[in-house]
């Protein structure tokens, strides 16, 4: 998975912030959404993604598992992941 062209990405300390610069749209994301972030930028895919945040977060890898693909979906929906 790639970034769309027209997507950048900027770290805050609350988590990120994403701008589509083709549309002028502007996504808030939380910490846990920046980690995601940042784990599709390092060329990541789900799976590495879901191990990681398991590592991170000690929680229960089905619950990450549902929380990233829709993540990940709604980033598809938006046009900011292809």
């Amino acid at each position: 998975m790639d970034f769309t062209k027209h997507v950048k990405v900027r770290d805050e300390k609350f988590g990120s912030v994403v701008f589509e610069t083709l549309k002028e749209k502007v996504y808030v994301s939380n910490k846990t959404g920046s980690d995601i972030l940042k784990l599709l930028r390092e060329g990541k895919n789900e799976v590495e993604i879901v191990s990681e945040l398991t590592k991170n977060y000690n929680c229960d890898p089905s619950a990450i598992e549902t929380d990233v693909k829709e993540y990940i979906t709604c980033l598809k929906q938006n046009n900011i992941l292809y």
